[in-house]
């Protein structure tokens, strides 16, 4: 049940309608019924919902719902009246004075909205901004948002983050339709960022976290992040570790800072949480495989795996060098690291990812090449000791 009598509906979809409107001999009377019309209607609304609210056997928050609604929208009607019908109306000899009540008529509606969202905001949070104020709504919005990229622009952020985070805010803005949630939300989070100076790009991450910035670009980019960093950690173990310690880094991220997010929008902590839960489970069913596959102890001591008193990254380049210059056949490249990754431990990685030893094959830093080549130099020599091979070429 609505709070809004019917007769207040039927005005303004019959008799505020611009063909009816200049349909009947209007004049300075009809503008002041007009007026006094839409004020003792929202002084009644006004009465009743204090006369609901004071009735404790009785909850109006269903009855608020459907007004607010309702409310909303009528002054999109009257705000298409005054915007999209102007040509019907814009040549009548009263026109200022229809444009005049047309925009009291918004007003009046707006204000009423705010009565309402005094002791129903959960209620008026959920409904979607009248049509007639999202473009002032906008605009503020944007003002805001352009002071915020210059603000953020002159920080040490990652480039892809801020162009994700400025998508992000833009789309958000110019979405048709806002609730009043939504730009609550995005109007905090801009002021919360303007007040920030980042000495890094995970103080962003972090604060994004805590915000529920829940741009499904946002959650790919931290994903990403972390599968990049699992490619650079070599062994399994080392990689289960990584697991636990981000997960615990945003659990007291949540507890201290008191993650909340707007209702009724997915949890970017949540989603982030699961994917390192089950992140854990997938490593922690791999090392179960290795193991079933090693044995773990008796297979240890046979020959099943041997010891290459390499690192990681030092093996993955010796490995690359072979499938290079052809000693090793490039088809199925996976296989191979795969083979030599479960074939073969370090000293520091008693079960290396394959993953970690192809990325480091490619990867290479000068430092690393420039002992693979002492190991070569160590091999040329040994031949020429052993085999009398020093005047040769």
């Amino acid at each position: 049940m609505s709070l809004i009598p019917v007769q207040l509906q039927t005005f303004v979809r019959d008799s505020l309608n611009p063909q009816n409107l200049l349909a009947s001999s209007l004049s300075v009377t009809d503008f002041e019924k007009w007026e006094l019309f839409l004020l003792k209607n929202v002084s009644d609304i006004k009465l009743n919902l204090y006369s609901a609210n004071s009735t404790s056997q009785h909850n109006p928050g269903f009855e608020v719902t459907v007004t607010i609604n309702q409310l909303i929208e009528m002054s999109d009607m009257v705000n298409a009246y005054l915007v999209k019908s102007l040509p019907v109306w814009r040549g009548h000899m009263l026109a200022d004075q229809i444009k005049k009540h047309y925009l009291f008529t918004c007003i009046l509606f707006d204000d009423l909205l705010s009565f309402l969202a005094t002791d129903h905001s959960v209620a008026y949070g959920l409904s979607i901004i009248p049509k007639f104020s999202l473009p002032a709504v906008k605009m503020n919005l944007k003002e805001i948002f352009n002071c915020l990229k210059t603000h953020l622009a002159e920080q040490a952020i990652d480039a892809e983050l801020l162009e994700l985070l400025f998508a992000g805010i833009y789309q958000f803005i110019n979405r048709k339709d806002l609730t009043v949630n939504e730009e609550k939300y995005i109007r905090e989070l801009i002021k919360m960022l303007l007040l920030e100076t980042f000495a890094e790009s995970q103080q962003l991450t972090d604060l994004l976290i805590l915000k529920n910035f829940n741009a499904p670009e946002f959650l790919l980019f931290c994903v990403n992040k972390w599968q990049n960093r699992f490619i650079e950690i070599e062994g399994i173990h080392e990689q289960l570790g990584f697991v636990l310690k981000e997960k615990n880094r945003l659990y007291e991220l949540s507890v201290k800072k008191n993650i909340k997010h707007l209702p009724g929008s997915p949890s970017v902590y949540y989603e982030l949480d699961q994917f390192l839960a089950e992140k854990y489970t997938f490593l922690k069913q791999l090392l179960k495989l290795h193991r079933l596959t090693l044995k773990d102890g008796e297979r240890f001591k046979t020959n099943t795996r041997f010891l290459i008193n390499l690192p990681v990254s030092q093996f993955g380049l010796f490995i690359r060098m072979q499938i290079e210059k052809g000693l090793l056949v490039k088809e199925h490249i996976g296989e191979i690291f795969s083979f030599f990754a479960t074939h073969f431990y370090t000293p520091n990685s008693t079960y290396i990812s394959a993953e970690s030893l192809r990325k480091k094959s490619t990867d290479v830093e000068f430092a690393t090449a420039r002992k693979m080549k002492g190991q070569l130099i160590g091999m040329l020599n040994w031949l020429n000791t052993n085999y009398n091979l020093s005047n040769y070429n």
